[in-house]
């Protein structure tokens, strides 16, 4: 293998950054749900400042953080001693391990939550709801229209793939290896030029497809507090819907910087550089909204005094923690109970509808992409 360039280096080292940013988005989700919810399970507001549940949580965040500090090490390591063959599945290994194994540790913890709620009776006394019967007087996340700013990447991206067609050579570059040198070619057609264009419209797609779940998702309003939760929500969801589409719309110009690798204009190599940065910043800029919301705002609402009393518990819809089953809930879309956004009602049959829907469009999108 050729020597790597400094270009390389960087690409392997913002690439290496993924490690340590799953790594503690997932050690600080327990600190980042609202205090009602801990590793998923339904307590009482008061109750996140019983020692035992601190401990649990302190406990759950040392243990992910010297997962991801090994991990983080261990990858590092492997850029220095064999980038060519070792950095990418090291890596992959390691963000596998540290996904599933943060799960694995939280169903644990979830596990002895639920023997301290029950040895403590914290049980809800009552089921109440909070709805509104009139414009709710909180922030509101932004309207579909603003999608409308993802045309601006895709009509860029396909002109550039129409008015560079000419330019393109009759082999267009589509790998290269660690050192920079090309290792696969593909001929030139007006199918595999539209390639960046594809990749664009499925971003695109998935995005607005984010956008509108967020505006048909139920409301995560606390019945003890109604109105400034409500503020709470509508703050997060909005700062969400901003992050998404503006983000979105900054990353979906990777298609113009892919189609000018393709004109050979710039190197693959200089193309990636650019797209790993804005994917860095993407990362690091939802990193920031989500520690300064947490999930539903429930930062916006540390402060508050806490209630002693369960409004409402609805364990009993929550699969394994993250998988939420309500036949008898309207809602399509619900914020997670551990994690940052929202999830899917799986006891709504249209949301099965949605899920076969997105797996024959990702498919369609990897087999196209392949045949490209």
């Amino acid at each position: 293998m050729e020597a790597m360039n400094p270009t390389s280096f960087a690409l392997l080292g913002l690439v290496l950054l993924f490690v340590p940013i799953t790594g503690i988005l997932a050690a600080a989700t327990p600190c980042l749900m609202p205090k009602r919810e801990c590793f998923a399970v339904t307590i009482p507001d008061a109750a996140a400042s019983d020692p035992e549940v601190k401990q649990l949580k302190r406990s759950y965040f040392v243990i992910v953080m010297i997962m991801t500090t090994a991990f983080t090490v261990l990858c590092g390591a492997s850029i220095l001693i064999d980038p060519e063959q070792a950095f990418l599945p090291v890596l992959v290994i390691s963000e596998l391990v540290l996904c599933i194994g943060s799960y694995g540790l939280m169903l644990w913890f979830r596990r002895r939550t639920i023997a301290l709620k029950e040895e403590r009776n914290w049980k809800a006394r009552s089921a109440k709801r909070v709805g509104f019967i009139a414009e709710e007087p909180a922030p509101k996340p932004l309207s579909q229209k603003w999608d409308l700013l993802f045309l601006i990447p895709i009509v860029i991206t396909a002109l550039a793939c129409i008015v560079g067609y000419p330019l393109m050579p009759d082999l267009i570059a589509t790998n290269i290896d660690l050192s920079g040198q090309v290792s696969h070619w593909t001929e030139k057609t007006p199918v595999t030029a539209a390639f960046p264009v594809l990749i664009v419209v499925f971003m695109d797609g998935c995005f607005t497809f984010a956008h509108w779940s967020i505006l048909r998702s139920k409301k995560g309003v606390d019945a003890a507090r109604p109105a400034a939760s409500a503020w709470a929500y509508g703050a997060f969801a909005r700062a969400q819907s901003i992050l998404l589409v503006g983000l979105g719309t900054m990353l979906s110009f990777m298609g113009p910087i892919i189609a000018l690798s393709f004109m050979n204009v710039i190197t693959m190599m200089h193309a990636l550089l650019p797209v790993m940065i804005m994917i860095v910043i993407v990362l690091v800029a939802a990193i920031g909204v989500t520690v300064v919301y947490g999930q539903n705002g429930s930062r916006l609402l540390r402060r508050m005094e806490a209630s002693e009393s369960m409004p409402v518990d609805d364990d009993r819809y929550w699969k394994l923690g993250i998988f939420y089953w309500n036949r008898d809930d309207a809602s399509l879309f619900v914020p997670e109970r551990f994690g940052v956004g929202w999830t899917i009602n799986l006891g709504r049959p249209a949301a099965w509808g949605i899920i076969v829907c997105f797996l024959i469009v990702t498919a369609g999108f990897i087999i196209l992409s392949l045949l490209m």
